[in-house]
């Protein structure tokens, strides 16, 4: 871990998020971690900790809270707030520290996936509900896909489509392993129909070239022996 220099802190940095905020409350954070442990993006990745931001807002450290990518993918889905003992609104801070932030740009990813909004355009024609996709993680929650290997997410597939990551989108294997159960619309508050974006996708998939993965084929040789 590394060092926290006091000479680099921000002394003022968690006034002005409150300050934004016109509310204080989350300064009575004590980081008991029932944020973290009801919070959905976090089960994308270990590293999208709400409480580890809400703690460096609050030590000040301001440049280490601008470079989290959990304030850009907070979803405001509001689970946190409802299991804060201290009625910390978690979802407000990220949106107050990227309104803080502006100016400074997103943390950008070496080789970043390039987008191509024609297929988004595509996507939408066919199944037109996509688009109302807010992340809010509903779908995940209750994939049966997900539970057995979390990196068969439809949350994040969806995302993928929404922002127009064509190559990214086609190499998920989400898309070819999801059983249209229907558990994931039944749930979804927006009515996203994710089966049906999965059988398009498929469509759009082989029409350009792509194929069933081919670790998943041996998958299931191995399953069959």
């Amino acid at each position: 871990m590394e060092e926290i220099l006091l000479n680099e802190l921000d002394g003022d940095f968690k006034y002005r998020i409150a300050e934004r905020m016109g509310d204080a409350s989350f300064l009575n954070c004590f980081a008991c971690g029932s944020c973290t442990a009801a919070c959905p993006v976090r089960r994308l990745e270990e590293k999208y900790n709400p409480r580890r931001l809400v703690r460096m807002a609050i030590l000040g450290m301001k440049e280490e809270v601008y470079r989290s990518e959990f304030v850009w993918l907070c979803s405001y889905h509001s689970t946190c707030l409802y299991r804060c003992p201290q009625g910390v609104n978690i979802g407000e801070v990220c949106a107050t520290v990227v309104k803080l932030s502006a100016g400074c740009p997103a943390p950008q990813k070496e080789n970043e996936a390039k987008v191509d909004p024609a297929f988004r355009q595509e996507v939408l024609k066919r199944v037109p509900g996509v688009s109302a996709c807010f992340v809010c993680g509903s779908c995940t929650a209750v994939c049966p896909e997900a539970l057995v290997d979390t990196e068969k997410d439809p949350r994040r597939f969806i995302r993928k489509v929404n922002l127009g990551l064509r190559e990214a989108a086609f190499a998920d294997q989400f898309k070819d392993v999801c059983a249209t159960h229907f558990k994931c619309e039944s749930r979804c508050p927006q009515g996203v129909k994710i089966s049906r974006i999965m059988q398009v996708l498929k469509e759009l998939a082989m029409e350009d070239g792509y194929t069933y993965p081919e670790s998943l084929k041996m998958l299931e040789r191995r399953a069959d022996e």
